[in-house]
């Protein structure tokens, strides 16, 4: 991920760099399939719309402009992610007809998600995406029990449980904690700063 999200957009907007493409699958594919999978699709249909949206995105792409007057690069692969979506149960609901009852239900659910809406998802999932990669980003740099702490530490465990589970000192665990807090606290920024 060396690249800014602008350059890597950029660079993806030039349907002949392959390269710049796979990066930017990379990149967006699991954001993507996390926004589908919140509009309460099964993971069977999510793995199909992803790859729709992937061709969408490669042939909406280049027309794509990138400017403070215009709405957020996430919005815009929201919107586009969410309108794949009704277009899959359209078509799937044409072809089975012995769905149709289902299929329609789906599309009334997802046609009541209006634009705020998809915008507080994907604003919501953007934040979650970039949390996660920063977690993984940082794992390499500690070893021993410090990432164990810190995980234990958010799921609300106290202090004294970690310092008893793992056979280390209470003072330990505030080390440990407070390291891999504000690694993770840098490389959360770091990456907001690389795709803002």
């Amino acid at each position: 991920m060396n690249q800014t999200r602008l350059t890597l957009i950029q660079r993806a907007q030039n349907p002949d760099d392959e390269t710049a493409w796979n990066e930017f699958v990379e990149v967006y594919k699991n954001y993507i399939y996390v926004v589908i999978r919140q509009m309460g699709i099964n993971d069977k249909d999510c793995e199909d719309i992803l790859q729709q949206v992937l061709i969408k995105l490669w042939k909406k792409l280049p027309d794509f402009e990138y400017g403070k007057n215009k709405s957020k690069f996430r919005t815009w692969l929201g919107v586009i992610t969410h309108s794949t979506t009704v277009d899959f149960f359209r078509k799937q609901s044409s072809q089975n007809r012995r769905l149709e009852d289902a299929t329609r239900e789906q599309v009334a659910h997802l046609n009541t998600i209006d634009k705020p809406e998809i915008e507080e998802m994907a604003e919501r999932e953007w934040r979650l995406y970039i949390t996660n990669l920063a977690m993984a980003n940082i794992e390499q740099f500690f070893s021993g029990k410090a990432i164990d702490v810190f995980k234990m530490s958010m799921k609300g465990q106290s202090n004294e449980k970690i310092s008893s589970e793992l056979e280390i000192k209470i003072d330990t665990v505030y080390i440990l904690k407070n390291r891999v807090k504000k690694r993770l606290t840098d490389e959360i920024k770091r990456l907001k700063n690389q795709f803002e």
